[in-house]
Protein backbone atom coordinates (compact mmCIF):
# COMPACT_ATOMS: atom_id res chain seq x y z
CA UNK A 1 0.00 0.00 0.00
CA UNK A 2 1.40 3.35 -1.32
CA UNK A 3 1.89 6.25 1.57
CA UNK A 4 -0.76 7.85 0.22
CA UNK A 5 -3.30 5.59 0.41
CA UNK A 6 -2.36 5.14 4.07
CA UNK A 7 -2.76 8.59 4.34
CA UNK A 8 -6.36 8.11 2.90
CA UNK A 9 -7.46 5.34 5.06
CA UNK A 10 -6.26 6.58 7.84
CA UNK A 11 -8.39 10.28 6.96
CA UNK A 12 -11.10 8.24 6.26
CA UNK A 13 -10.96 6.27 9.65
CA UNK A 14 -10.48 9.15 11.92
CA UNK A 15 -13.47 11.04 10.19
CA UNK A 16 -15.74 8.85 10.64
CA UNK A 17 -14.93 7.89 13.76
CA UNK A 18 -16.46 10.99 14.76
CA UNK A 19 -19.89 9.45 17.06
CA UNK A 20 -23.08 9.68 14.42
CA UNK A 21 -25.51 12.05 15.38
CA UNK A 22 -29.31 11.48 16.47
CA UNK A 23 -31.95 11.38 12.51
CA UNK A 24 -32.97 14.72 11.27
CA UNK A 25 -36.33 15.24 12.26
CA UNK A 26 -36.96 16.86 9.02
CA UNK A 27 -35.38 16.16 5.64
CA UNK A 28 -33.03 19.80 3.88
CA UNK A 29 -35.28 19.29 1.03
CA UNK A 30 -36.99 23.31 -0.08
CA UNK A 31 -38.87 24.28 -3.05
CA UNK A 32 -39.32 27.70 -4.42
CA UNK A 33 -42.92 27.14 -4.74
CA UNK A 34 -45.55 23.54 -4.90
CA UNK A 35 -46.34 22.33 -8.07
CA UNK A 36 -49.50 19.99 -7.57
CA UNK A 37 -48.75 16.74 -9.72
CA UNK A 38 -45.44 17.20 -11.38
CA UNK A 39 -45.08 15.46 -14.46
CA UNK A 40 -40.98 16.12 -13.81
CA UNK A 41 -39.23 16.72 -10.43
CA UNK A 42 -35.19 18.48 -10.64
CA UNK A 43 -33.15 17.57 -7.73
CA UNK A 44 -30.53 20.24 -6.47
CA UNK A 45 -27.74 18.56 -4.77
CA UNK A 46 -24.59 20.69 -4.24
CA UNK A 47 -21.39 20.19 -3.09
CA UNK A 48 -19.35 20.52 0.20
CA UNK A 49 -19.50 24.24 1.33
CA UNK A 50 -21.68 25.33 -1.66
CA UNK A 51 -25.99 26.05 -1.82
CA UNK A 52 -27.77 24.92 -4.99
CA UNK A 53 -26.81 28.61 -6.63
CA UNK A 54 -23.96 27.18 -7.74
CA UNK A 55 -26.48 25.14 -10.72
CA UNK A 56 -27.50 29.08 -11.89
CA UNK A 57 -30.17 28.60 -14.22
CA UNK A 58 -31.23 25.16 -13.20
CA UNK A 59 -33.21 26.88 -9.89
CA UNK A 60 -35.27 28.48 -12.26
CA UNK A 61 -36.47 25.72 -14.03
CA UNK A 62 -40.02 25.28 -12.07
CA UNK A 63 -43.02 25.25 -14.09
CA UNK A 64 -46.40 24.30 -13.53
CA UNK A 65 -45.41 20.87 -14.75
CA UNK A 66 -42.14 20.57 -13.39
CA UNK A 67 -40.85 20.88 -9.53
CA UNK A 68 -37.26 22.14 -8.90
CA UNK A 69 -36.32 20.70 -5.17
CA UNK A 70 -32.76 21.41 -3.50
CA UNK A 71 -30.60 19.71 -0.71
CA UNK A 72 -29.51 22.03 1.72
CA UNK A 73 -25.82 21.20 3.42
CA UNK A 74 -25.21 21.16 7.08
CA UNK A 75 -24.51 24.37 7.92
CA UNK A 76 -25.57 26.28 5.21
CA UNK A 77 -28.26 28.64 4.28
CA UNK A 78 -29.57 28.19 8.21
CA UNK A 79 -29.03 24.58 8.80
CA UNK A 80 -28.36 23.35 11.36
CA UNK A 81 -24.63 21.35 11.76
CA UNK A 82 -26.02 18.73 13.28
CA UNK A 83 -26.46 15.28 11.91
CA UNK A 84 -23.65 15.66 9.66
CA UNK A 85 -24.41 14.63 6.59
CA UNK A 86 -24.64 10.88 6.04
CA UNK A 87 -24.32 9.71 1.97
CA UNK A 88 -26.89 6.70 2.15
CA UNK A 89 -29.71 8.88 4.56
CA UNK A 90 -29.82 12.00 2.15
CA UNK A 91 -29.93 9.43 -0.39
CA UNK A 92 -32.83 7.97 0.99
CA UNK A 93 -34.49 11.02 1.60
CA UNK A 94 -34.04 12.14 -1.63
CA UNK A 95 -35.46 8.77 -3.02
CA UNK A 96 -38.11 9.32 -0.49
CA UNK A 97 -39.53 12.82 -2.17
CA UNK A 98 -39.28 11.17 -5.61
CA UNK A 99 -41.22 7.73 -4.70
CA UNK A 100 -44.11 9.72 -3.45
CA UNK A 101 -45.11 10.76 -7.31
CA UNK A 102 -44.46 7.53 -8.74
CA UNK A 103 -45.35 9.37 -12.71
CA UNK A 104 -42.76 11.70 -12.80
CA UNK A 105 -39.64 11.64 -14.55
CA UNK A 106 -37.05 12.10 -12.19
CA UNK A 107 -33.67 14.12 -12.57
CA UNK A 108 -30.88 14.40 -9.92
CA UNK A 109 -28.44 17.08 -10.77
CA UNK A 110 -25.40 16.75 -8.15
CA UNK A 111 -22.04 18.47 -7.74
CA UNK A 112 -18.99 16.83 -5.99
CA UNK A 113 -20.37 15.22 -2.74
CA UNK A 114 -23.76 15.79 -3.97
CA UNK A 115 -23.14 13.50 -7.22
CA UNK A 116 -22.49 10.97 -4.92
CA UNK A 117 -25.58 11.79 -3.43
CA UNK A 118 -27.34 11.52 -6.35
CA UNK A 119 -25.77 7.82 -7.76
CA UNK A 120 -27.22 6.76 -4.17
CA UNK A 121 -30.56 7.97 -4.79
CA UNK A 122 -30.99 6.95 -8.32
CA UNK A 123 -30.77 3.21 -6.97
CA UNK A 124 -33.31 3.68 -4.59
CA UNK A 125 -36.06 5.49 -6.57
CA UNK A 126 -38.62 3.18 -7.67
CA UNK A 127 -38.57 2.28 -11.59
CA UNK A 128 -35.37 4.12 -11.53
CA UNK A 129 -35.10 3.21 -15.20
CA UNK A 130 -37.74 7.34 -14.98
CA UNK A 131 -34.74 8.70 -13.01
CA UNK A 132 -31.65 10.65 -15.06
CA UNK A 133 -28.69 11.72 -12.92
CA UNK A 134 -26.39 14.56 -14.01
CA UNK A 135 -23.00 14.61 -11.82
CA UNK A 136 -21.02 17.02 -12.04
CA UNK A 137 -16.89 17.15 -10.80
CA UNK A 138 -18.25 13.77 -9.09
CA UNK A 139 -16.89 12.47 -5.75
CA UNK A 140 -15.49 8.92 -6.49
CA UNK A 141 -16.30 5.96 -3.76
CA UNK A 142 -13.38 4.91 -1.13
CA UNK A 143 -10.35 5.46 -1.10
CA UNK A 144 -11.28 8.14 -3.73
CA UNK A 145 -12.80 10.64 -1.21
CA UNK A 146 -9.97 9.97 1.24
CA UNK A 147 -7.38 10.29 -1.79
CA UNK A 148 -9.06 13.74 -2.29
CA UNK A 149 -8.38 14.78 0.83
CA UNK A 150 -4.78 14.17 0.98
CA UNK A 151 -4.79 15.52 -2.75
CA UNK A 152 -6.76 19.16 -1.09
CA UNK A 153 -4.13 18.72 1.74
CA UNK A 154 -0.98 18.81 -0.58
CA UNK A 155 -3.04 22.04 -2.54
CA UNK A 156 -3.34 24.09 0.67
CA UNK A 157 -0.02 23.09 1.46
CA UNK A 158 1.19 24.57 -1.84
CA UNK A 159 -1.26 27.76 -1.37
CA UNK A 160 0.38 28.47 2.30
CA UNK A 161 3.77 28.30 0.17
CA UNK A 162 2.89 30.50 -2.59
CA UNK A 163 1.11 33.18 -0.44
CA UNK A 164 3.69 33.22 2.26
CA UNK A 165 0.48 33.13 4.90
CA UNK A 166 -0.62 30.94 7.52
CA UNK A 167 -4.21 32.83 7.53
CA UNK A 168 -6.74 30.63 7.08
CA UNK A 169 -8.85 32.70 4.90
CA UNK A 170 -5.66 33.73 2.74
CA UNK A 171 -4.53 30.31 2.39
CA UNK A 172 -8.40 29.04 1.32
CA UNK A 173 -8.80 31.83 -0.98
CA UNK A 174 -5.79 31.08 -3.36
CA UNK A 175 -6.52 27.21 -2.73
CA UNK A 176 -10.19 27.99 -4.15
CA UNK A 177 -8.02 29.36 -7.60
CA UNK A 178 -6.70 25.81 -7.91
CA UNK A 179 -9.89 24.46 -7.44
CA UNK A 180 -10.99 26.79 -10.09
CA UNK A 181 -8.27 25.95 -12.92
CA UNK A 182 -7.05 22.90 -11.98
CA UNK A 183 -3.90 21.49 -10.97
CA UNK A 184 -0.76 22.85 -12.44
CA UNK A 185 -2.15 26.40 -12.91
CA UNK A 186 1.11 27.88 -11.56
CA UNK A 187 3.13 26.98 -14.69
CA UNK A 188 1.52 28.65 -17.23
CA UNK A 189 1.25 32.89 -17.99
CA UNK A 190 -1.94 32.80 -19.53
CA UNK A 191 -3.32 30.90 -15.77
CA UNK A 192 -1.67 33.09 -13.61
CA UNK A 193 -3.23 36.49 -15.50
CA UNK A 194 -6.59 34.33 -14.76
CA UNK A 195 -6.17 33.83 -11.09
CA UNK A 196 -5.66 37.58 -10.58
CA UNK A 197 -9.02 38.48 -12.23
CA UNK A 198 -10.28 35.41 -10.49
CA UNK A 199 -9.21 36.74 -7.02
CA UNK A 200 -10.62 40.42 -7.42
CA UNK A 201 -13.86 38.72 -9.16
CA UNK A 202 -14.43 36.82 -6.26
CA UNK A 203 -12.95 38.76 -3.26
CA UNK A 204 -15.52 38.12 -0.18
CA UNK A 205 -17.38 35.78 -1.54
CA UNK A 206 -15.65 32.12 -0.74
CA UNK A 207 -16.68 30.03 1.80
CA UNK A 208 -14.13 28.30 4.22
CA UNK A 209 -14.59 25.04 5.82
CA UNK A 210 -14.29 26.63 9.42
CA UNK A 211 -16.71 26.19 12.25
CA UNK A 212 -16.95 22.72 11.63
CA UNK A 213 -18.99 22.85 8.16
CA UNK A 214 -15.86 20.82 6.69
CA UNK A 215 -16.22 17.90 9.01
CA UNK A 216 -19.95 18.08 9.07
CA UNK A 217 -20.45 17.79 5.14
CA UNK A 218 -17.66 15.34 4.40
CA UNK A 219 -16.91 13.25 6.94
CA UNK A 220 -19.55 10.35 5.61
CA UNK A 221 -18.15 10.55 2.35
CA UNK A 222 -14.85 9.67 3.29
CA UNK A 223 -15.63 5.77 3.67
CA UNK A 224 -18.73 6.34 1.15
CA UNK A 225 -18.41 3.15 -0.99
CA UNK A 226 -21.42 2.04 -3.87
CA UNK A 227 -24.17 0.04 -2.28
CA UNK A 228 -25.95 -2.68 -4.14
CA UNK A 229 -28.78 -0.43 -5.00
CA UNK A 230 -26.34 1.88 -6.76
CA UNK A 231 -25.01 -0.36 -9.02
CA UNK A 232 -28.41 -2.29 -9.94
CA UNK A 233 -30.24 0.88 -10.81
CA UNK A 234 -31.10 1.82 -14.62
CA UNK A 235 -30.75 5.20 -14.00
CA UNK A 236 -29.46 7.09 -16.86
CA UNK A 237 -25.86 8.72 -15.37
CA UNK A 238 -23.79 11.22 -17.35
CA UNK A 239 -20.67 12.22 -16.02
CA UNK A 240 -19.09 15.95 -16.24
CA UNK A 241 -15.52 16.33 -15.48
CA UNK A 242 -12.73 18.62 -15.74
CA UNK A 243 -9.69 17.19 -17.26
CA UNK A 244 -7.58 18.79 -14.40
CA UNK A 245 -9.64 18.12 -11.08
CA UNK A 246 -7.20 18.96 -8.60
CA UNK A 247 -9.78 16.68 -5.78
CA UNK A 248 -11.00 13.85 -7.97
CA UNK A 249 -8.81 12.96 -10.50
CA UNK A 250 -10.02 11.88 -14.23
CA UNK A 251 -9.20 8.47 -13.77
CA UNK A 252 -11.06 7.74 -10.78
CA UNK A 253 -14.12 9.21 -12.21
CA UNK A 254 -13.36 7.14 -15.57
CA UNK A 255 -13.41 3.95 -13.35
CA UNK A 256 -16.63 5.47 -11.56
CA UNK A 257 -18.33 5.78 -15.46
CA UNK A 258 -17.31 2.11 -16.46
CA UNK A 259 -19.12 0.29 -13.39
CA UNK A 260 -22.15 1.97 -13.56
CA UNK A 261 -22.35 2.22 -17.49
CA UNK A 262 -22.35 5.80 -17.49
CA UNK A 263 -21.67 8.46 -20.13
CA UNK A 264 -18.36 10.06 -19.06
CA UNK A 265 -18.26 13.93 -20.75
CA UNK A 266 -14.76 15.01 -20.16
CA UNK A 267 -14.28 19.03 -20.18
CA UNK A 268 -10.63 19.91 -21.15
CA UNK A 269 -8.16 21.98 -19.43
CA UNK A 270 -10.72 22.49 -16.23
CA UNK A 271 -10.36 21.83 -12.85
CA UNK A 272 -13.12 20.96 -10.08
CA UNK A 273 -15.57 24.21 -10.55
CA UNK A 274 -16.41 24.06 -14.34
CA UNK A 275 -19.99 25.69 -13.29
CA UNK A 276 -18.04 28.82 -12.81
CA UNK A 277 -15.49 28.20 -15.38
CA UNK A 278 -18.10 27.08 -18.28
CA UNK A 279 -20.85 29.48 -18.19
CA UNK A 280 -22.84 27.06 -21.25
CA UNK A 281 -22.46 24.09 -18.86
CA UNK A 282 -26.08 24.55 -16.86
CA UNK A 283 -27.34 24.52 -20.82
CA UNK A 284 -25.98 21.40 -21.88
CA UNK A 285 -27.08 19.59 -18.73
CA UNK A 286 -30.46 20.55 -19.49
CA UNK A 287 -29.71 19.40 -23.01
CA UNK A 288 -28.83 15.84 -21.83
CA UNK A 289 -31.75 15.97 -19.40
CA UNK A 290 -34.44 16.85 -22.29
CA UNK A 291 -32.78 14.16 -25.22
CA UNK A 292 -31.26 11.01 -24.48
CA UNK A 293 -29.80 10.94 -27.89
CA UNK A 294 -27.09 14.14 -26.93
CA UNK A 295 -25.22 12.08 -24.04
CA UNK A 296 -22.86 15.06 -23.65
CA UNK A 297 -24.84 18.25 -24.56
Amino acid sequence: MTPRLWLALAAGLMLAACGRSPEATKPPLYTARQVQAPEEITFLLPGALTTARIFGPANDWTTDRHLVVEYRLPGMWDEPLTPPLDILRAATQVADYANRHPQARINLLGYSTGAAIAIEAAGRIDHSERVSVVAISSATPFPGAALGLVNGVIGITGSAIATRSLDAKTVWEEYFITLYLGSGWRTSPEKRAMAERLRKAFEGQINTPGEGRGRSQSASLLVWTLSPEARASKARITFFHGERDPVFPLPGVRRLATRLGATLCVLPDDGHMPHLSRRDLIDRVERVLADSSAPCG
